[in-house]
C-alpha cells in the first residue's frame, strides 16, 4: 500500500494527519455456536438482544463500526428478523457492520478436512451474496483458536484473504486457565516468547510452507483486551459486567493510556490495535462518543489518536508500512494438547462426514442426472453442518456432553444420513470398475503364541507374551531390524488433563505412565481370508479388555490396524513403536500441506496434531504412521513413534483437586474408543509428503481389509484425469457462483509444478484459476480439451467449464 492510499485511509477514519500514532478500537463480541450451551439457547439468551442493541447504537452512532465474527448467528438473526433485513443490508453494503472473515464459523485450523474450511468460507461468503450484501472480507479474524497450524496462511491465501488475526498461541498467558500468573509468561521457546520478547512485534508476515503469506496481527493481552474502556473491574462476559461503570474522560484516558502502553512495546507501525469482544457481550454503549471526549482531552498531550474501526482497516494501516515487519513461518502450536484427541469418535465423524460428501460431488460430476433439488438440497445441509462442525468448540470437542449429545452429535448424525442418500443417488446409474485381483497371501505361522510373517518387503513377528507386541520388524528393502524394542504396543498413563490440555501442560497436572499391553500375556488368533490375514490380539489393560486387530498382505507394505478399549476416568492409552532410527524431526501433515516439526517443543512428550499421517527417518530407513482421523503424535531421539489411541480426560484439575476457571466443560467417554491405523517401514527417502498422503487415502479404506467392498474412491478418481501423480483432486463440484465446476487441487510437491486435468470424454473449453470463494482470478491455458495449470502453491482452485 502506498502513502496515498494510508493517507486516504487515516481521512476517512478521521485520524489527523499530524497524528503520530493511532489506536484501533475494534468492537466485536465473540459468539460461539454451541460451547457451553445449544446454539438455540445462546440465541434465546443472548443473540438476539447484542444484535437488536448493535444496530440501535451503530443507528445512534453514524461513524460506529460494529464487526460480527461469522455468519452463524447473524444468519439466524436475519431468518427471525424479516423487519430488519433491509438495515443490515445497508449496514454490511455501508461498511459499518463489519465481516471479520466471511466463515460460517471462525474454525480451527488443526483438525478440521480442508475441503471442510474452504465450505466454512464459501458458504458464509455465498449467503452475503445470495442476500444482496456485497461484502467480501480481506480479514480471516480467529480470536479463540487453541493455537494454529503453520499451513494457515496457505490456507487462507487460497481463500483470498489478504490478513489474518489471531490471539491464542503457544507459549502466551490466557486468564483463568491455571493456578499462576502472567509473571510465568512467555514460556521458553514458545512462539509467543519469539514474538513478545525476541521481536518485539505483534504484526508480521506469516509464510506458510509453501511460500503463501498473510499480514498477520497477533492479539497478545486477548481478544477482549479493550472490554472494560469504560467499566472499572475485572471483566464483561455473557451479559454480566463484573464491576461497575467507569465513563468520565479521566477514567476513559486513564485506561486507554494503559492499552497503549501495553501494546506499544510489541509495536513497529504506527497503529495500535486493541479488540474489544469477550464471550456474548453487548456494545459498550456510545462508544464513539466515548473516543471522541478523549481524542478533545488527552489527544493534544498524548498524541495517540483513538478511533473506532474494523481489524480490517487496522490490517490496511499496517500494510502501510509492511517493510518494518518481520517475516515468519510460524509454528503456533502446540498451543494445548489435549484437545487433538477429545471426544475421537466425533473428530472421525466430521471428518468422514466431508469425506462422503466429497465423494458424493465427485461422483455427481460424472452422473449429472442423478443431481435432483433434492440431492443439492441434502448436500447443502450436510455441508452446513461440516462447516459448524470446523468451531473451536465442536471438533476441538471441548463442549460438555448436555451439548455434544444434544445439539453437535444429532446434527452430524443427520448430515451423515444426508451425505449418504446424495452418494446413493449418485451411484445410481454408474458402473463400477472392473475388480482387480484380489490381495496376494504372506507366509505365515502362529505357534505357541508366536506370529511370524513375511512378505516381500519384511518379515514381522509378533509374541504373545510380550503382550502380542511386534518384537521384530525386519525391512528387507534396507536390511535393518526396525524394532529397537516393541512395536503396537498400547501405554496407558494417568492424565488429569481434561478435553483441552494434558494433565502435563500444567502446574498441579500430572501425565505418568502406569502400565502397558506388554506388561502381561495376549492371546493371538490369526485366520486367512481370501489372501488377507487378519490378526486379532486380546488382553486386558488396567483390568479391562483391549482388542487389536492387524491386517496384514502380501501385496502391500503398508500393515493395517485398529485397536478397541474403553478407559477408566483421568486415563489416555498410545499406540507406541520403539525402533532402530534415530530422527531429527517429525513429518506430519496438516490442512493445506504437510509439516517438518521438531521432536519437542515446551512440553516433555510434545504431540502433534496430525491428520492423517506421521513419519521420521535416520537416512535409508523411516516409519510411518496413518491415520484415519485426526490424532496426537509424539516422538524422541530415541526412535519412539507413538500417538493417542483413546482418551476419557473429561476435566482438568491441578493439585488433586483445583478446577480450571477457564475450563469448566466436562466430557467423559466411558464406552469403548476404537481407532483405525495403518503402519509401515522402508527406505526414509520415500516416505515423503505426496506418497504418504496417497497410501493413508489407499491403506485407509474399506477396500483394503475387505476385497469384496466396493472401492469408491477408485471410481470417484475416474471423474478427472491429473497427469501428475503427486498433485491430488481435493474436491470436483458444482460451482455455486460463476458457473462450470470447481476442482481443488493439493499438490504436495517442493517447489512449483505443472498439471493438465482432464475431463473424459468432456472437452474443457475455458478454465479460470479461482480463489476458494470462487471468485475469478485469471483466466489459464486449455490445449486439446486440457486445463494446463501452473501450481505455485500447495492448494489451487481451478474453473472448469466444460461446455
Amino acid at each position: 500500500m502506498n502513502e496515498e492510499i494510508e493517507k486516504g485511509l487515516r481521512e476517512r477514519l478521521g485520524i489527523p494527519a499530524e497524528a503520530e500514532r493511532a489506536i484501533v478500537f475494534g468492537e466485536s463480541s465473540h459468539w460461539d455456536p454451541n460451547w457451553l450451551l445449544t446454539s438455540e439457547k445462546y440465541y434465546r439468551l443472548r443473540i438476539g438482544k447484542l444484535l437488536d442493541a448493535a444496530l440501535a447504537e451503530l443507528e445512534r452512532e453514524p461513524r460506529r463500526v460494529y464487526s460480527v465474527e461469522c455468519v452463524f448467528f447473524l444468519e439466524m438473526y436475519w431468518d427471525r428478523n424479516p423487519e430488519k433485513r433491509d438495515l443490515i443490508r445497508r449496514l454490511v453494503n455501508e461498511g459499518r457492520i463489519r465481516l471479520t472473515g466471511s466463515g460460517v464459523t471462525t474454525p480451527d485450523t488443526v483438525l478440521p478436512h480442508l475441503e471442510s474450511i474452504f465450505r466454512d468460507y464459501l458458504n458464509g461468503q455465498n449467503w452475503l451474496r445470495d442476500n444482496g450484501m456485497n461484502a467480501e472480507p480481506r480479514v480471516a479474524y480467529l480470536p479463540d483458536d487453541f493455537g494454529y497450524s503453520p499451513t494457515t496462511p496457505s490456507v487462507l491465501a487460497a481463500l483470498g484473504f489478504d490478513y489474518s488475526v489471531i490471539t491464542r498461541i503457544d507459549g502466551m498467558y490466557f486468564p483463568g486457565t491455571e493456578y499462576r500468573g502472567p509473571a510465568a509468561y512467555p514460556l521458553p521457546g514458545s512462539s509467543a516468547e519469539l514474538l513478545a520478547k525476541d521481536l518485539k512485534t505483534a504484526d508480521f508476515i506469516w509464510l506458510g510452507p509453501d511460500g503463501a503469506k498473510t499480514l498477520c496481527h497477533w492479539n497478545a493481552f486477548t481478544y477482549f483486551q479493550g472490554d472494560m474502556i469504560a467499566s472499572a473491574g475485572a471483566a464483561r462476559w455473557m451479559g454480566l459486567t463484573f464491576g461497575f461503570p467507569a465513563r468520565s474522560p479521566e477514567k476513559v484516558a486513564k485506561k486507554i493510556a494503559g492499552y497503549v502502553k501495553s501494546l506499544s512495546r510489541l509495536s513497529r507501525v504506527p497503529y495500535l490495535f486493541c479488540p474489544i469482544g469477550c464471550d456474548f457481550v453487548e456494545p459498550i454503549p456510545g462508544l464513539v462518543g466515548l473516543l471522541d471526549a478523549y481524542n478533545r482531552s488527552a489527544y493534544a498531550e498524548t498524541g495517540v489518536y483513538a478511533v473506532n474501526a474494523s481489524a480490517e482497516d487496522y490490517m490496511d494501516l499496517v500494510a502501510a508500512h509492511a517493510d518494518k515487519l518481520p517475516r515468519l513461518a510460524l509454528e503456533a502450536t502446540p498451543y494445548w494438547m489435549g484437545y487433538y484427541s477429545s471426544r475421537p469418535e466425533m473428530k472421525q465423524r466430521c471428518n468422514r462426514l466431508a469425506d462422503r460428501l466429497i465423494l458424493a460431488e465427485k461422483l455427481l460430476t460424472m452422473n449429472p442426472k442423478a443431481n435432483s433439488e433434492l440431492v443439492k438440497k441434502d448436500l447443502a445441509d450436510a455441508w452446513r453442518v461440516a462447516a459448524v462442525a470446523n468451531h473451536h468448540d465442536f471438533i476441538t470437542g471441548t463442549s460438555p456432553n448436555r451439548v455434544f449429545i444434544s445439539e453437535q452429535l444429532p446434527w452430524l448424525e443427520d448430515a451423515a444420513q444426508k451425505a449418504e442418500r446424495a452418494l446413493e443417488a449418485a451411484l445410481d446409474g454408474l458402473s463400477a470398475p472392473p475388480a482387480g485381483p484380489g490381495p496376494s497371501p504372506v507366509e505365515w505361522e502362529l505357534k505357541d503364541g508366536l506370529l511370524t510373517a513375511e512378505s516381500k518387503d519384511y518379515a514381522i513377528v509378533m509374541d504373545g507374551k510380550k503382550g502380542g507386541c511386534i518384537t521384530s520388524w525386519l525391512d528387507k528393502k534396507s536390511g535393518r531390524e526396525a524394532m529397537l524394542g516393541l512395536g503396537n504396543d498400547v501405554v496407558l498413563y494417568l492424565d488429569t488433563g481434561g478435553l483441552w490440555r494434558m494433565g502435563h501442560e500444567y502446574p498441579g497436572g500430572k501425565f505418568k505412565r502406569i502400565s502397558a499391553a506388554s506388561d502381561d500375556a495376549a492371546s493371538i488368533g490369526a485366520e486367512e481370508k481370501e489372501g488377507l490375514l487378519e490378526v486379532t490380539i486380546e488382553s486386558k489393560l488396567e483390568g479391562r479388555p483391549l482388542e487389536r486387530k492387524v491386517w496384514l498382505r502380501g501385496d502391500s507394505e503398508v500393515i493395517r490396524a485398529r485397536t478397541t478399549l474403553a478407559l477408566r476416568k483421568r486415563r489416555t492409552a498410545t499406540c507406541r513403536f520403539t525402533t532402530s532410527i534415530r530422527p531429527f524431526d517429525l513429518l506430519t501433515d496438516a490442512p493445506g500441506g504437510s509439516v517438518r516439526r521438531p521432536l519437542a517443543k515446551i512440553y516433555n512428550p510434545t504431540f502433534w496434531p496430525a491428520k492423517s499421517y506421521a513419519a521420521f527417518w535416520d537416512g535409508d530407513l523411516g516409519v510411518a504412521s496413518l491415520m484415519s482421523g485426526p490424532a496426537a503424535v509424539g516422538a524422541n531421539s530415541n526412535g519412539v513413534l507413538e500417538w493417542v489411541a483413546a482418551r476419557n480426560a473429561p476435566n482438568e484439575i491441578a493439585f488433586g483437586f483445583l478446577p480450571m476457571l477457564a475450563h469448566p466443560a466436562s466430557g467423559p467417554v466411558p464406552g469403548p474408543q476404537t481407532l483405525d491405523y495403518a503402519f509401515l517401514v522402508g527406505p526414509g527417502p520415500e516416505l515423503g509428503a505426496s506418497r504418504l498422503h496417497a497410501m493413508a487415502q489407499r491403506s485407509l479404506d474399506d477396500s483394503f481389509i475387505d476385497p469384496s467392498a466396493p472401492d469408491l474412491s477408485a471410481l470417484a478418481a475416474r471423474a478427472v484425469r491429473l497427469s501428475r501423480d503427486d498433485v491430488f483432486l481435493v474436491a470436483l463440484k458444482e460451482a455455486h457462483y460463476g458457473g462450470g465446476l470447481i476442482a481443488r487441487l493439493l499438490s504436495l510437491a517442493p517447489g512449483g509444478t505443472q498439471v493438465e486435468i482432464s475431463l473424459p470424454g468432456v472437452r474443457i473449453e475455458q478454465a479460470h484459476l479461482c480463489d476458494g470463494r470462487e471468485r475469478d482470478l485469471e483466466e489459464i491455458k486449455t490445449e486439446k480439451g486440457k486445463a494446463v495449470v501452473k501450481l505455485n502453491r500447495a492448494v489451487t482452485s481451478v474453473r472448469l467449464n466444460p461446455w
